[in-house]
């Protein structure tokens, strides 16, 4: 029996690959002078942390200085972005439906993610995501854990709100967070793919249960019978 649902964010619950990338691109070009192929926004950016990718592009490693200062000139073009763009910027077809009906049933929701606490706090902001979960106890990027594909940051989303793996569903959309949600051995693992984003190639040996494109009909197959 599911009685956990746990999210990943970025291009999970927000279509957000088109912002990430030009956000992404406007940063590296500016910064280290490269052009971001599509096989390394795959590989080296979605889903990880920006420590991972700062120092993958800087190839040494960062300071704790240059990692806040790097990461808020990113993300700060990031959130601007998102705000430039209202008509895209909004939680992914159907899921306030099914975070509704989630709760109405008493399962218990959280989210893990790479993004940093501002990016978290202008998410639950502006998406209203205080409906659904509590912000503190958002496993988020704050340095204390290993990133992607290590599960770690699952394991702590569902301590959290006093889950277990055999219980929970995550929900994840990058190659990093498959690869975690299957080393966390959750009891479902759910792809989800943005009808607009390039289409991720999986390797044959990570487990997916359902793979979906928007959230009108997995309450049927996850939440019946709870």
């Amino acid at each position: 029996m599911t009685n956990t649902l746990i999210f990943d964010f970025n291009g999970t619950m927000f279509f957000d690959a088109a912002f990430q990338k030009t956000a992404w691109e406007n940063f590296l070009a500016e910064v280290f002078n490269v052009k971001m192929t599509e096989s390394e926004f795959q590989s080296h950016i979605a889903g990880r942390n920006n420590r991972y990718t700062f120092e993958y592009y800087a190839h040494r490693p960062i300071t704790e200085t240059e990692l806040e200062t790097m990461s808020e000139a990113k993300e700060q073009g990031y959130r601007t972005l998102c705000l430039s763009q209202p008509e895209n910027f909004h939680l992914v077809p159907g899921l306030s439906e099914f975070l509704d009906n989630c709760r109405t049933q008493g399962i218990k929701l959280n989210i893990a993610t790479a993004s940093e606490r501002p990016n978290v706090e202008f998410f639950f902001k502006n998406l209203g995501l205080a409906r659904w979960f509590a912000i503190d106890q958002v496993a988020l990027n704050d340095s204390s854990l290993p990133g992607k594909p290590a599960p770690d940051i699952f394991l702590k989303a569902m301590a959290n709100v006093g889950a277990n793996g055999a219980e929970s569903a995550i929900f994840e959309d990058s190659v990093s967070g498959i690869q975690a949600a299957n080393r966390a051995q959750t009891g479902q693992v759910i792809l989800v793919r943005d009808p607009q984003a390039t289409a991720i190639s999986l390797p044959v040996d990570l487990r997916v249960d359902h793979q979906i494109s928007d959230y009108y009909r997995i309450g049927e197959t996850l939440l019946e019978n709870q």
